[in-house]
């Protein structure tokens, strides 16, 4: 049975699939300038990875930082220049079942797609 994560913004419950995710993140310090969905930089394991809101992109507003509160750092594609991207969302806190009938799946692919067009240049200052 597949398994996916999930997680709930201001206008729901959504899921990806649990397979998908490198690895969760509690709410962190980012370094670097926000814009639009785009919140900072995060070093993960020494790599800077760039961290967009998922609340912002989707329901304009922003996560709150509270426990439930994540990131959710998936793979990013070649193309991008960066490992893994990282997804901030609030109420990250248990798993369902792939077919769960009270969530929404979230098109990871096409916000991925989407998000990598906002990934600005690493500044000096976040190295």
């Amino acid at each position: 049975m597949a398994i996916n994560l999930r997680f709930r913004l201001q206008n729901g419950p959504y899921t990806i699939p649990l397979a998908r995710v490198y690895r969760v993140a509690a709410f962190a310090s980012l370094r670097g300038e926000p814009e639009e969905y785009f919140m900072g930089w995060l070093n993960f394991c020494g790599r800077l990875t760039p961290v967009f809101d998922l609340n912002r992109v989707l329901c304009e507003t922003p996560t709150p930082e509270e426990f439930g509160s994540r990131i959710m750092l998936v793979n990013a594609s070649p193309e991008t220049g960066v490992p893994y991207i990282g997804l901030l969302a609030p109420a990250v806190t248990d798993t369902v079942a792939a077919d769960d009938p009270g969530t929404t799946k979230f098109d990871l692919d096409l916000y991925l797609q989407m998000l990598s067009n906002f990934i600005p240049a690493v500044p000096e200052h976040a190295l």
